[in-house]
């Protein structure tokens, strides 16, 4: 979730900035700002979903494996149950 208000913010913050700097019409007529704009809200979307796969990828990985030491391991931190 974090990530994502991290884009969210970033891509508001670089709004706001090419605003002040190019005015209503210099935004509009430029498309490297929409660009720019939409990749880094996209950027904070697929940094968020890469952690929530991250996070249990081992877990399932080291069941699959039936190696106990490494569902030790790796399990604490994954809060599914299989």
């Amino acid at each position: 979730m974090i990530p994502v208000l991290f884009g969210l913010v970033s891509a508001m913050i670089f709004s706001i900035v090419t605003y002040m700097m190019y005015g209503l019409e210099g935004v509009m007529l430029r498309d490297w700002i929409d660009q720019v704009f939409l990749g880094l809200i996209l950027t904070g979307i697929a940094i968020g979903a890469v952690n929530a796969i991250w996070r249990c990828l081992p877990c399932q990985l080291s069941k699959l494996s039936h190696s106990d030491r490494l569902t030790d391991i790796w399990c604490s931190t994954c809060k599914q149950s299989s």
